[in-house]
């Protein structure tokens, strides 16, 4: 535990503005996000509370890029694309936007970033408000589930 320790000491030693303002930036970074940047918060000292919204906001920042690239790529597409997709191909697109989304988001973290998924799913042309809302979702699902974990680390060393 002392890399915890250590990590609490450095952390106590910035003002506590620029440690929220840490939290954030490590929101914003793909395959950091709201999960470890809230049991990183959490961990150091910050409120569960403040490091939760400061790591979910800089996740919901990045995953706002995300969706404008994945957006602007499946536009992209569309105009040089010279067929419409297939009967099948609109038929598994369907398929994967109904009950691929939900259970794509919320599983994503644990082998890929969150804005990337968002990325890829909208960019592949799939309903890009759906996308939105379960990709929400998934950052406030893994935050308070990291936030969690960070208590139960802070819990076990006290």
């Amino acid at each position: 535990m002392d890399i915890l320790a250590n990590l609490t000491d450095l952390f106590d030693g910035v003002p506590a503005a620029l440690q929220v303002l840490i939290i954030f930036a490590v929101g914003i970074v793909p395959f950091l996000e709201s999960y470890f940047g809230t049991f990183l918060g959490t961990i150091t000292g910050l409120h569960v509370g403040v490091a939760a919204a400061a790591a979910i906001a800089g996740n919901l920042v990045a995953l706002a890029i995300a969706v404008l690239l994945g957006r602007k790529l499946a536009r992209r597409r569309e105009r040089n694309r010279a067929e419409a997709p297939s009967a099948r191909q609109q038929k598994v697109l369907a398929r994967v936007d109904r009950w691929g989304v939900p259970v794509a988001s919320v599983l994503a973290p644990s082998l890929l970033a969150i804005s990337l998924t968002a990325f890829i799913m909208i960019a592949a042309g799939l309903d890009q408000r759906r996308v939105v809302v379960w990709q929400v979702v998934a950052v406030v699902i893994w935050g308070a589930l990291f936030a969690a974990l960070g208590l139960g680390v802070l819990s076990l060393t006290a």
